[in-house]
């Protein structure tokens, strides 16, 4: 008798811890949404919308967040964001590339109006009639030229002699544009022309002028090789030989 006591108490003792765990989990469901402050309910919905969560064990919310959504614009998605993004990017480079563009093409039309103008400057000049009144003999022109440039004045009578004749001041031009009494072309009068008269202009017609420009270019060819030096005023193997026997034939 004193046995089944026993085991009937034991029975009823179990009974009340089971009813008491029950009745602690049903009061802790009932309390945990009051755990949860408005600021944890918004991190929770903040976590979950980016789905990076974890449990905070160490805090009395159930969840909080581990990053933070990118800053976009109302009514706009992450996608939406990038997406305009890369557009105003992309819009940007190509303002970027039409500007330097548009400073090339600007920069290579004043290049092209000023060698233009200059090409007109010359042709002006080079077009001009003027009444000169020429020496019958050019020696005096040679020895002046030579000295100022270091070549013989033979040699430019020579040359003068092939060319033209020795004619004076002319506008005569050749099949190859090449013009005035020395026979110069207008792109290296450009860069050789000489005022050998002093009137304050280099005329690619004026025998003066023409003369000193042909001495100062056959410096710069290579005299005192002379070779060298009318190969640079006319590559021609019969256009030096017949300088030199010109040249030869004034005591050369």
């Amino acid at each position: 008798m004193g046995l089944l006591k026993e085991r009937l108490k034991k029975k009823i003792s179990k009974l009340k811890v089971k009813q008491s765990l029950l009745l602690s989990t049903n009061l802790f469901i009932l309390m945990l949404p009051l755990a949860l402050t408005p600021a944890s309910t918004q991190d929770i919905s903040r976590a979950a919308s980016t789905g990076e969560i974890k449990l905070a064990l160490d805090k009395h919310i159930v969840v909080e967040s581990v990053s933070t959504l990118p800053t976009i614009q109302p009514g706009e998605s992450i996608e939406q964001k990038i997406t305009r993004e890369k557009a105003e990017a992309d819009a940007k480079a190509k303002a970027d590339a039409d500007s330097r563009t548009k400073a090339k093409a600007e920069a290579a039309r004043i290049a092209a109006e000023k060698a233009a103008q200059a090409q007109r400057n010359v042709v002006a000049r080079e077009s001009q009639t003027r009444v000169v009144a020429d020496p019958s003999n050019f020696d005096e022109i040679y020895a002046a030229a030579g000295a100022a440039y270091g070549v013989d004045p033979r040699i430019l009578k020579a040359v003068h002699t092939v060319e033209t004749g020795r004619s004076g001041s002319t506008a005569v031009t050749s099949y190859a544009n090449a013009q005035g009494p020395m026979q110069f072309l207008p792109s290296t009068w450009r860069s050789y022309g000489v005022d050998g008269n002093g009137d304050g202009r280099a005329d690619i017609t004026n025998v003066s002028d023409a003369i000193f420009a042909a001495a100062k270019y056959l410096k710069a060819c290579g005299y005192p090789d002379v070779k060298k030096a009318l190969w640079g005023y006319n590559p021609s193997q019969a256009y030096y030989n017949k300088v030199m026997n010109v040249a030869h034939s004034f005591g050369f």
